[in-house]
Order: structure tokens, then C-alpha cells, then sequence
């Protein structure tokens, strides 16, 4: 049977250490404003603590939190985490299959590449209106996850480190959050990740991975701010890349009503594009098949092509929209190019057309130029 813990200094409240000496499952701990030192060796199970402060750094926990192998759930509400040694803030081992539950909570972690909440084990994870900062979230390769983030935020701190590491096998959702860095896929993982309504700095997506973005923003400004490899599966709706998106490899994509600076893609990529916009420059390279339909190809000062195809690529499109802003198409090598334009800004385009390439194009004025 739960117990209802009152922790604090007052007349009805027993003391932190105490506490800590008498936890028993399913107890319910109600933490005054303070600060609270969590020894190390405390393994925590089947407990929920909640603060009773206004704010979550009133009430605050120095220290980090183990979860114990054996334990079922974990809840965390209104607190702050602080871990003032390098060591992961919140940590599941691989033994476990947990429920942790976060919600209005800051989690501050050492400052470095250690993640500040790592999971090994089996584990749903929720963070609710929760603030990850100093540090990063990982779910490792043992992990068998279902993360569900809303109204959230991590705070990175380390370049090379994603932000988001889902490196296991599992779901993970993130709704109306922020992720200053990267969300990180690797070469093992088997992940399905829906982002909606969210911001994120960059993307990297390796790995079996199903990816479906809708409403959502990528910030970075690189070629490779989402990048894209291995046979991954993308879908992404209503959604603005800042920078480019570079597919390599076997991915299939469909991108509709969005937004991008630039489109990138080598390899076999599948691509379907439709009433979509590219601001810069596409590229299409290697044995690429697109079709688009009531795509915008705009040219940027700053590239010679708004749109260039060059190896074995392959582009059939459907009412697309052109405006090459003084710049060039290219169909080079033995690339081929079908596609109908029912609105430009322009007069007449060059093309600069190979030999070997297949090139027609109606709807508009155009010259060839050797290549």
C-alpha cells in the first residue's frame, strides 16, 4: 500500500535521511523547497517525488539518480536534478524494464559528453514540460524504448554529441519541443521517429529508421543539416529545412508542402517531391530516381546550377515551377530529365546537356549548351 512521505524541515515532516532509510515501494515523497543531497549507492525503485515549490528549482536534488534493476516505475515531478559529478543524472541499466516519468523537471547534467539521461534496459520514457540541459539523451544499443517527449527542451553542450541518441531499437515521439543539437540514428539502430511541431538544430539518420516529420523546422544552415543514409524511410509534411537535406545511399523520401534551401542526393535514392519549394539548389547524382509534381526549383547567387543532374539520375516532373534566378540546369553523363513547367520567371534557361543525357523539357524557352 502507498505511503504519502512528507520530507522537509517542519513539525509534520520527517528529514531527507530518513527518508531515504525508510523507502518503501509505491511510496509517494512530498519535498519542500531545499535542497536535498542524494547519497551515492542509493538505487531508487517503484518511487514517486514530487516537489512542492513553485518552481522546479525550488525544490532541488544534488546528486544523480540510479534506478534499480529490479524497479517497474520511476516518477519525477517538479524537481531539479543537479549533478555536480561526471556521472549520467538519470541512469537505467540494461537488467531493467522500467516506466520513468518526468514531468515539469530541470535535469542538469555534468557539462561534458556524458549523457545525463542514459537507458540500457527496457523502458518507456516521458518527459512532460521537462528541461534536459549541460548534456544529452541517449537510449544505448541494449535499450527497447518508447520515448515520448512533449513540451520539452535538451540543451546540448558538445558538438559531436547528439543531442538525442536513440542508438537501440524503439519508438520515439517528440511533440512541440526544442532540441538545441542533433537527433542522432546509428548504423544498428531499428528506431521510428515522428517529430511534429518541433525544432531541432540538425538530423543525422542512419540505421533502419522510419522517420515521418510534420510541421517541424531544421535550423542548421549546412548541406548536411538532415542527413540521410543507409535504407532509411522519410516522410516529411509541412515542415522548413534552414539548410540542406542530403540523402546518400538507399533511402526512400516523400516530401510534401515544405520547404527546403537546398536538396542533396547521391546513391539509389527514392525521392517523390510535391508542392514543395527548393530556395537554392537541387542536386541529383549517382542512379537518383525523382518524381515531382508542383515543385519549385528557385536558383541562389551563390551555386551555378538551381538544378543539376548528372551519372545515371533520373527526374520526372509535373507542373513544376522554375526560377533559375540567372543560374543554370545542368543534365549531365547519362542522366535523364523529363518534365513539364507551367509557370516561370524566366524568358529562356540555359542547359548545359551531355551527350549521353536524355533532356526534355516543355512548358517553356530554353537554349542547349554543350557541356
Amino acid at each position: 500500500m502507498s505511503r504519502l512521505v512528507r520530507v522537509g524541515a517542519g513539525g509534520k515532516e520527517i528529514s531527507w535521511h530518513d527518508a531515504l532509510k525508510d523507502l518503501r515501494a509505491d511510496d509517494v515523497l512530498l519535498l519542500e523547497p531545499g535542497f536535498y543531497e542524494l547519497p551515492t549507492g542509493i538505487y531508487l525503485s517503484d518511487i514517486t517525488i514530487k516537489g512542492t515549490g513553485n518552481l522546479p528549482e525550488d525544490t532541488t536534488i544534488l546528486g544523480y539518480v540510479n534506478v534499480d534493476a529490479g524497479s517497474q516505475f520511476i516518477n519525477l515531478e517538479n524537481l531539479c536534478i543537479n549533478t555536480v559529478d561526471d556521472a549520467n543524472s538519470l541512469f537505467l541499466p540494461a537488467e531493467a524494464n522500467a516506466f520513468l516519468s518526468l514531468r515539469n523537471c530541470i535535469v542538469k547534467g555534468f557539462g561534458n559528453d556524458t549523457a545525463v539521461i542514459a537507458a540500457n534496459g527496457k523502458v518507456t520514457l516521458e518527459l512532460y514540460s521537462t528541461v534536459i540541459m549541460n548534456g544529452s539523451v541517449s537510449l544505448f544499443a541494449d535499450a527497447n524504448f518508447r520515448l515520448e517527449m512533449n513540451d520539452s527542451t535538451i540543451k546540448n553542450v558538445t558538438k559531436d554529441i547528439g543531442a538525442l541518441a536513440l542508438e537501440g531499437h524503439g519508438t520515439a515521439i517528440v511533440n512541440n519541443s526544442r532540441i538545441h543539437g542533433s537527433i542522432d540514428t546509428f548504423t544498428k539502430s531499428n528506431v521510428e521517429l515522428d517529430v511534429n511541431n518541433s525544432q531541432v538544430d540538425s538530423l543525422l539518420l542512419q540505421g533502419q529508421v522510419w522517420l515521418n516529420m510534420l510541421n517541424s523546422t531544421v535550423l542548421s544552415q549546412e548541406d548536411t543539416g538532415m542527413f540521410v543514409t543507409d535504407e532509411a524511410w522519410v516522410n516529411i509534411i509541412g515542415s522548413e529545412a534552414k539548410g540542406g537535406i542530403y540523402f546518400e545511399k538507399k533511402p526512400h523520401a516523400i516530401i510534401q508542402n515544405s520547404r527546403l534551401n537546398r536538396l542533396i542526393a547521391t546513391g539509389e535514392a527514392q525521392l517523390t517531391l510535391n508542392n514543395s519549394v527548393i530556395v537554392n539548389h537541387a542536386d541529383f547524382q549517382d542512379k537518383v530516381d525523382c518524381n515531382s509534381r508542383r515543385v519549385t526549383f528557385n536558383g541562389g547567387n551563390e551555386y551555378e546550377y538551381f538544378l543539376a543532374l548528372s551519372d545515371h539520375a533520373q527526374l520526372e516532373g509535373h507542373d513544376l515551377i522554375f526560377n533559375s534566378n540567372g543560374a543554370n540546369l545542368a543534365v549531365e553523363n547519362k542522366a535523364q530529365m523529363h518534365a513539364t513547367v507551367i509557370a516561370t520567371s524566366d524568358k529562356s534557361i540555359t542547359v548545359e546537356c551531355g551527350q549521353d543525357a536524355e533532356f526534355r523539357l516543355w512548358g517553356m524557352k530554353w537554349t542547349t549548351k554543350k557541356s
